[in-house]
């Protein structure tokens, strides 16, 4: 199976903000292989894996450690392709982030995407699924960046934020990330997220009109239907379930939705595989309740309802059945905790 790959989109807005540092891009495209035309192709995609690399060497040659984060901060209309104006022309924020994570694969795979909105507050997540790319710092800081710029611009310039979170540890002055998101920002944590208060969703968009919405939402359903690949489907739901709010009931319908085929489709390839549509949403649940017994201070009842269980009593033989100990123990013998690092 082929590897996850990104829209030259994404690339060309990397370049730009390259170029702005004095420094050509012909030479740096070459180390990697790329001509400068394969910028031009709007539907034309690179290896994920080749995107990171080059983020990473940007920062090298441009001798800016913070490269992944300015051109975060530069993120415009058009930086990410389709997704920046379909964000941008959404009716409310919530509409914004949650169209932003149903349609970011169209343009990036291998990568989780959230939104969830939780006491009071929301938060976007953003992470690379495969872990033998390893701590991609450039890349974390460069989405979480655009994320947040676009989300200010849609609020008109002003987004208050109450916290940010990277996996990775700080590597340079904690100053240039508290200038940039005005908030508190850990490191070493479980996920990239930003997080703010809920009530600010149903705020309307200031920059784009929302009749835009409604047509950016059919062409992105549009490419996500062209982009079902038989082949991978099983991979595809997959992906899906990292990013969803398992919190919620998910049916196949819903998954078939996602992913631009049919349930009937979707029903028999996963028959063909040994595999059924319950069974990938109970894995899901399990890895997510993992999770957060080991990360989080959330007590089981929590937890449970967090990933989509009624009541605890069903949650609790669930994952006895799963792991072999009850979510309690499990938590004791791993000795889990969320470690706040500013």
């Amino acid at each position: 199976m082929a590897g996850p790959t990104i829209s030259v989109l994404f690339l060309r807005h990397i370049v730009n903000c390259f170029e702005l540092t004095g420094r050509p891009r012909a030479p740096m495209l070459a180390e990697f292989g790329l001509h400068p035309s394969l910028l031009d192709d709007r539907e034309a995609t690179i290896p994920l894996a080749q995107f990171l690399q080059l983020l990473e060497h940007a920062a090298r040659c441009s001798a800016n450690p913070h490269f992944g984060l300015q051109s975060g901060r530069l993120a415009g209309s058009d930086s990410l392709g389709p997704l920046s104006f379909l964000f941008l022309s959404a009716p409310t924020l919530g509409d914004a982030f949650r169209s932003f994570v149903r349609y970011l694969d169209t343009m990036q795979q291998g990568v989780r995407n959230a939104f969830a909105v939780e006491s009071g507050r929301a938060m976007f997540e953003y992470s690379i699924l495969d872990p033998s790319f390893g701590m991609r710092r450039q890349d974390a800081e460069y989405s979480i960046g655009a994320t947040y710029t676009l989300a200010k611009n849609y609020c008109g310039g002003q987004l208050e934020l109450a916290e940010v979170c990277f996996e990775h540890p700080r590597a340079v002055a904690y100053s240039r990330y508290r200038d940039f998101f005005n908030c508190d920002v850990f490191f070493e944590q479980p996920r990239n997220s930003i997080t703010f208060d809920a009530a600010i969703l149903n705020q309307p968009g200031k920059i784009l009109s929302a009749d835009l919405f409604p047509i950016l939402v059919d062409h992105l359903q549009r490419k996500a239907a062209a982009q079902c690949d038989p082949a991978d489907l099983l991979g595809m739901l997959e992906n899906w379930l990292a990013s969803a709010d398992i919190s919620r009931p998910l049916g196949l319908e819903d998954g078939a939705l996602e992913v631009g085929c049919s349930p009937k489709k979707i029903q028999r390839h996963l028959s063909q595989r040994g595999a059924t549509w319950r069974g990938l949403l109970h894995k899901r649940r399990i890895a997510a309740a993992e999770r957060l017994l080991l990360e989080s201070h959330r007590s089981v009842a929590d937890v449970a309802l967090a990933t989509g269980y009624a009541e605890s009593a069903s949650f609790i033989r669930a994952f006895k059945a799963a792991s072999g100990m009850t979510p309690a123990r499990y938590r004791a013998d791993r000795g889990g905790s969320a470690r706040r690092i500013p």
